[in-house]
This record gives C-alpha cells, structure tokens and sequence, in this order.
C-alpha cells in the first residue's frame, strides 16, 4: 500500500510538472491557427496582424504582412521546384544561367500573382486599453494558379530561350499533376 501511496505521488508531481502555463507567463491564442490556416497540397496560405489606432492602417498592415508570407511561401515552393529541375537535368552546363532567368521569372510572377489572392478569414478587435484596432487576415492561392501563371509569363519571355521555355513547361506540368 505504501508503494501505491508513493507511486501516486511522484505520479502526481510529474503530471503537475507538465502544466503548459508557466510562471509570469499566460499563454496566447492566436485568432487563425490549425489545418485550416495552413498551406497544403493544393494552396499556399498564409496570416498577418496589424496594429493601430487607425482602422484602416491596422487592416492594411494585416494585409501587408499576410501577403509578404504569401509571397514567401510561393517563393519557397517554386524555388524548391527549380531545384527539383536542377536535380533531374543532365545538361548540367548551362544551368547556373538557367537558374537565374528562372529566379528572375519568379519574380515576376510573384508581383502578378499576389494580386490574385483570396481572403479566406479576416478579423478586427479592439483594444480595451489604449482603443488600437488588432487586424487579422488569412489568405490563400490556389498552386495551380500561381503554376499556370508562371508557365504563361515563361511562354511569353523574350529573354527565354526555347530550350528553357520548354524545360520551364515541362517542370510545371509535373508539378500541377502533383497538386492536382
């Protein structure tokens, strides 16, 4: 019996120990978090708060800040795409200047594609304290989108050769059949 009482003791003080509140500390939940916010196979998505006294300003922060994610994260994927293609080459030679016209068409797209976007959430609050209004904005991109996009600007670059054109086309084809 006294090992019981012993066991259920140091059971206690463990279970006790893993408390997620910590001292001085309380813990935040933030307004879009879980599956739903989050990129996945088929979107790239992304969130962003702002902060003012000026309703406006605070929306256009949030705005600013979520599509700066947004833009990142296309950005990630699509270099991640390069790579891939990099990887898959076998004429190795030339890809150093490839992969620069490529970086310079992402770019690009990116500065027409973030127009293109969804707000799938948004939320204002505001302050009790000081009276600011707190922002919140969830957005999202369908892939397929951004790939079509991105394989309609490399079809129409100049500064693209057609062995790069075709190269670009085919790596975007197998991409849109990997989120489809």
């Amino acid at each position: 019996m006294k090992k019981v009482i012993i066991a259920l003791s140091v059971f206690a003080l463990i279970l006790g120990s893993c408390k997620t509140k910590q001292k001085g500390m309380t813990e935040v939940n933030e307004v879009f978090s879980g599956n739903k916010y989050e990129g996945n196979n088929r979107f790239f998505r992304a969130t962003g708060s702002g902060e003012s006294s000026d309703l406006e300003t605070a929306k256009d922060k949030a705005m600013l800040l979520a599509k700066q994610r947004l833009a990142s994260s296309v950005q990630t994927q699509i270099k991640q795409v390069a790579e891939n293609y990099k990887g898959d080459v076998q004429d190795a030679s030339n890809i150093g200047d490839f992969k620069q016209r490529f970086q310079q068409l992402t770019r690009e797209v990116l500065n027409q594609i973030i127009v293109e976007i969804n707000v799938i959430d948004q939320k204002t609050f505001r302050r009790d304290g000081n009276g600011n209004y707190v922002s919140h904005v969830a957005l999202e991109a369908k892939k397929k989108a951004v790939y079509l996009k991105l394989k309609e600007i490399a079809s129409a670059r100049t500064s693209l050769s057609q062995k790069d054109k075709e190269a670009v086309q085919q790596m975007i084809d197998e991409t849109i059949k990997s989120v489809e």
